[in-house]
């Protein structure tokens, strides 16, 4: 018996790739005895992306096992490290390899699978910014996704952007346009708006405490409450503080 240990509530070491469920279940069936049954399982994800995670050994374990898969289906496979102090992704098209820069559990959850022991902790904290004057084709062009993970939005004065407000303040900056940035923390409840002209520095206005990183300011366009400011944007509610539900 091997002296090696699994746990599957930590996964070590991932390939994907979109290829079918049953081609990574015969790589599964390649791992050594102690990582087959509970020490690995196949995953689906969205879009025919699929993975096999595995809960011991490394990452080397799985190399040519990615090589394989890579030169059988024509496609590019990944070999993910979720090593705690070097993690890594490698990208295979046949045998040729290539670092990408990029989070091993971040790359699959934009991918619609969770590797056990590397998800996300939610953040409390909503966004949606607004950049005037500005279409979506640019927007895009310019912050293309998966890589910034952001969604926008067409609005009558520009565009929405959820869920990231760097990307709201890049764009203002690139193009030389007015932007807001609306946050809301469910936990303090506190909700600051921040607000970029061109050629001055950032500013915000806040119901809960000031942070020292911008000036603060009595109002936004006038208006000095979360719904007033709001409104006035154009931005709905609804976008910015959730619906809560029972589960």
């Amino acid at each position: 018996m091997p002296t090696s240990k699994t746990f599957p509530a930590d996964t070590q070491w991932a390939i994907a790739a979109t290829v079918p469920v049953a081609a990574l279940e015969g790589l599964a069936k390649r791992l050594p005895t102690w990582l087959r049954g509970a020490g690995s399982k196949v995953v689906p994800g969205r879009d025919g992306f699929s993975a096999l995670l595995v809960f011991g050994g490394g990452a080397e374990d799985g190399e040519q096992l990615a090589i394989d898969a890579a030169t059988t289906h024509k496609t590019p496979v990944y070999l993910l490290d979720f090593d705690d102090e070097a993690p890594g992704l490698k990208e295979f098209r046949g045998n040729r390899a290539r670092r990408r820069q990029e989070s091993p559990a971040d790359f699959l959850e934009q991918r619609g699978i969770l590797a056990p022991g590397h998800e996300r902790t939610p953040s409390p904290v909503t966004t949606v910014g607004l950049v005037e004057q500005i279409s979506l084709e640019e927007a895009k062009a310019m912050c293309p996704t998966p890589k910034w993970e952001v969604e926008f939005l067409p609005h009558p004065r520009g565009v929405l952007v959820t869920e990231n407000g760097a990307v709201t303040l890049h764009l203002a900056r690139s193009l030389g346009k007015r932007a807001y940035n609306a946050r809301w923390d469910r936990e303090t409840k506190a909700f600051t708006c921040n607000v970029y002209e061109p050629g001055k520095p950032v500013v915000a206005f806040t119901t809960g405490k000031p942070s020292p990183n911008w000036p603060q300011v009595d109002s936004v366009l006038g208006e000095t409450t979360m719904e007033g400011i709001l409104r006035v944007l154009g931005i709905s509610r609804d976008l910015l503080v959730p619906v809560e539900r029972d589960a």
